[in-house]
């Protein structure tokens, strides 16, 4: 059997260098950085505004957890955070926002759905909305109360609001979701309505739950208010 050469054996006992993980993120985000940057940047402006909007909610717990309190500061840092170049972001900026989203939602609050329709009212894809705009908002939809046929009723003497009151009183809810403000007031009141809408809302917020009404529309830009 031939005996290797001094080189041969040199070449079997080399130890190679560990891969640099960095330089091949590095490189693959530079061979991938002008692949659908229109995708990438709609991606990116839909998981702020999901971000903000989680802040938005998860502000209003009265007592946060230590890792609650760190992920709603470590997502605040990305608010004056932009992209350098809005129509192409870079995969790195998705990434992070993209964690900053789910160390959030690890902290969703239990959310309760009210509803004041017709009689004939079918509440299947109501509620579907509903939940899907609890879960975009850090909510989980674990409550539906409603009333059919009763606007004209005072808010107070509804039997499914009065159901809500309750969730509220006993703390069991960190989000409440209507359809539209005029769910809460009804058309004959004779004072204003708004000024009821920001009434409830104020309620609601000193007992650390957030109003969400689905008619209620974003600034332009994607940013939550």
């Amino acid at each position: 059997m031939a005996t290797p050469t001094v080189e041969y054996q040199a070449a079997l006992d080399r130890k190679f260098a560990p891969a640099d993980v960095a330089l091949l993120e590095r490189l693959m985000e530079s061979l991938t950085a002008d692949e659908w940057p229109a995708e990438r940047a709609a991606s990116v402006r839909a998981t702020r505004r999901r971000l903000f909007e989680a802040v938005r909610t998860l502000t209003y717990v009265p007592e946060p957890s230590p890792a609650l309190a760190r992920a709603l500061w470590r997502a605040e840092q990305m608010r004056p955070i932009l992209p350098l170049h809005p129509d192409a972001p870079r995969m790195k900026y998705a990434a992070t926002l993209s964690r900053r989203l789910d160390d959030l939602l690890l902290h969703r609050v239990a959310a309760a759905a009210y509803t004041c329709t017709a009689e004939r009212a079918d509440l299947d894809p109501l509620y579907r909305r509903l939940a899907d705009a609890a879960a975009e908002r850090a909510g989980e939809l674990q409550f539906a109360h409603g009333d059919r046929h009763l606007h004209d009723w005072p808010l107070s003497e509804r039997p499914g609001w009065q159901r809500v009151q309750r969730l509220v009183q006993d703390r069991q809810i960190g989000m409440l979701l209507v359809d539209s403000a005029d769910d809460l007031v009804p058309p004959a009141q004779p004072h204003d309505p708004g000024s009821s809408r920001l009434m409830i809302e104020a309620w609601l917020g000193s007992c650390g739950i957030r109003l969400v009404c689905l008619d209620d529309r974003l600034p332009a830009g994607g940013e939550a208010r």
